[in-house]
């Protein structure tokens, strides 16, 4: 349970705050590649409680930059983007990538007025389908973290967004909530194992089909470089323990593991990136990759039809447009009683809904002074309390926060593993979250 001061410090995320302050230490995603063309129309993006603008110049380069124009404020949202800059309608004023001002129409040609005006703008970098932005202070800003996902061209991982109308850390903490998939995400029927009735899973060793066999997890906690580490082992009889070893990595990267093949290797694992749009809403940025084998065409279609089989509102170019979900709470997110009474635990399909579904239900912000947690609840406990402390400790006496200046804490994977009762899973499972030494670092 936290106070009602910590609950408002981990919570609010505008300019001069101190979560925000912290959040704006590291890199932010923004945007998919594919979401702006080369002298296409530019978009409108809200981070951290600012709103911006985005446009990809003729080049391919990537600008972000506050929406209202200098000189009388009109939006840059309806700029014209062309011939390497973004040029308000109004009266003509012309912005690079970089917030300089290189033309100036309406002033007289020998005007040097356009050298002494800028409108405020953030360095974005572009890695394998992924648009980032700095919105920190520092004018060399730190390396982008070393996600494996993020540096593998060859092999894309499936990347999707959507939307939770709720505070970013009451999000979070759903992915880092392990307990919680033995109920809301479970399927009544056990050849079944998916949350869409008719989609069911091939692998006899899914991640639902080991964790349904016992309900209450044992939690061990260990903070690490880039964050927090736990292992949820349960028992699965016969001298075997089954573990999910997942990690939450500053400031707002959570990863999971998926299920195990035959020979209990992990086959494929999703990470989640909990941004926020402001104190009230989140952008999920979600991937799913599969180390050392691509995606064909085919999964990744089945997989977003899975992820959300009532698609997505019309994109009306407002910030995330085209991520918010047909289901949500204006229509109870079509829950059905019925499913639920014969198919589902929780009578909403998909995962991802089911849990947007309860987040949601708490409100934009939980009061948490509200709560009454359990042993369940012991990583969500530490992650709020480093989160916290590293606020603090940036706003006390200046402390960079963890992962800041180290990309390689980045990367990790995620592991499901069936060890012997009593085994050292830190240890025992050293070797395969740890992959580094098989990132290409070039790239």
């Amino acid at each position: 349970m936290l106070t009602t001061a910590e609950n408002q410090l981990m919570t609010r995320v505008g300019p001069g705050t101190p979560m925000g302050n912290l959040l704006r230490q590291y890199w932010v995603p923004a945007l998919l590649s594919s979401e702006i063309e080369a002298d296409g129309p530019a978009r409108k993006v809200k981070l951290l409680g600012e709103d911006l603008v985005a446009f990809r110049v003729t080049s391919g380069s990537v600008g972000m930059v506050v929406p209202h124009c200098p000189h009388r404020g009109a939006s840059l949202h309806f700029g014209r983007n062309e011939h390497e800059g973004l040029t308000c309608v109004y009266h003509g004023w012309k912005f690079d990538v970089n917030g300089t001002c290189v033309d100036m129409p309406n002033e007289p040609e020998d005007s040097q007025f356009k050298d002494k005006v800028t409108v405020a703008s953030y360095p974005c970098k572009e890695r394998n389908g992924m648009i980032w932005t700095y919105m920190g202070l520092r004018a060399d800003p730190p390396p982008l973290p070393t996600f494996e996902w993020n540096m593998s061209p060859d092999n894309p991982p499936i990347i999707w967004r959507n939307f939770r109308a709720c505070n970013w850390m009451q999000a979070l903490e759903g992915d880092i909530d392990t307990s919680h998939i033995n109920y809301l995400h479970r399927s009544l029927n056990a050849k079944d194992l998916s949350t869409v009735p008719g989609r069911g899973m091939s692998s006899a060793a899914s991640l639902q089909d080991l964790a349904r066999k016992d309900g209450a997890p044992r939690l061990e906690i260990e903070d690490m470089p880039f964050g927090v580490m736990y292992s949820a082992m349960r028992r699965m009889g016969d001298g075997i323990d089954y573990h999910r070893i997942h990690p939450f990595l500053f400031p707002f990267h959570t990863m999971i593991g998926g299920g195990l093949d035959k020979n209990g290797d992990l086959t494929a694992f999703n990470g989640k990136v909990w941004v926020p749009v402001d104190d009230e809403h989140t952008l999920v940025l979600e991937y799913h990759f599969r180390p050392g084998k691509p995606w064909t065409d085919q999964e990744r279609q089945q997989m977003m039809e899975a992820r959300n089989p009532w698609g997505f509102e019309d994109d009306r170019g407002e910030p995330g447009g085209g991520w918010k979900s047909k289901a949500n709470a204006g229509n109870q997110y079509f829950w059905d009683y019925e499913v639920q009474r014969e198919k589902l635990y929780f009578g909403v399909l998909s995962n991802p809904l089911q849990d947007s579904a309860v987040q949601e239900s708490m409100g934009a912000i939980y009061d948490r002074s509200n709560e009454h947690l359990g042993t369940a609840d012991a990583m969500i406990i530490r992650v709020r309390r480093r989160l916290i402390e590293a606020a603090r400790a940036l706003a006390e006496d200046g402390s960079i926060p963890p992962g800041v200046d180290e990309p390689e804490v980045y990367a990790i994977r995620p592991v499901g593993a069936l060890l012997p009762e009593g085994a050292d899973w830190l240890n025992e499972t050293m070797g395969r979250r740890d992959v580094l030494d098989q990132i290409d670092l070039a790239r």
